[in-house]
């Protein structure tokens, strides 16, 4: 099973079909497994495209043997981006979450949720943000301003 909080049950097992009813938790659970499942796909190193795969595979022999003492065989797929270069699965750059659009998972959202603080409803908890750097003190904690950091050398804090 891949991740799991308190927050959302995560469905073992779910695919997308065409008009079913599916709950917000199920749709966001099928968003983040096709967003992970394209963050996975292979790019190739030279051009960066997303490869296809042709069809032939590089058997790869394992020095891991199996109860009967056979000699383990993984076949890795071959890709090829359409400028046609060539290479093996795990050879090629992986996608990653990151890029021109990058992606933000359901659970990102979630711990971001978790970790803000929100003042608007009146003076946060000083247990929350004991560490939190560059706020100024709840209770109007004075501050150095830039110039005087920069004429005397001082911290932000005074």
């Amino acid at each position: 099973m891949a991740w799991h909080s308190r927050w959302n049950n995560y469905e073992e097992g779910l695919e997308y079909e065409e008009g079913k009813e599916y709950t917000n938790n199920q749709l966001n659970q099928l968003a983040d497994d096709f967003l992970r499942d394209d963050a996975k796909k292979e790019i190739c190193r030279e051009c960066e495209k997303e490869g296809k795969e042709t069809g032939e595979f590089n058997p790869t022999q394992q020095k891991v043997k199996d109860e009967e003492g056979n000699e383990l065989v993984i076949d890795f797929p071959e890709f090829q981006c359409e400028n046609g270069h060539k290479w093996y699965q795990g050879e090629g750059k992986v996608k990653g979450i990151k890029g021109e659009a990058p992606i933000l998972f359901e659970e990102h959202l979630y711990q971001r949720r978790r970790r803000e603080i929100y003042t608007a409803i009146g003076t946060p908890d000083p247990s929350i943000v004991v560490g939190i750097y560059n706020r100024t003190h709840p209770d109007g904690r004075k501050v150095n301003s830039d110039a005087q950091r920069k004429k005397n050398g001082a911290s932000y804090y005074r």
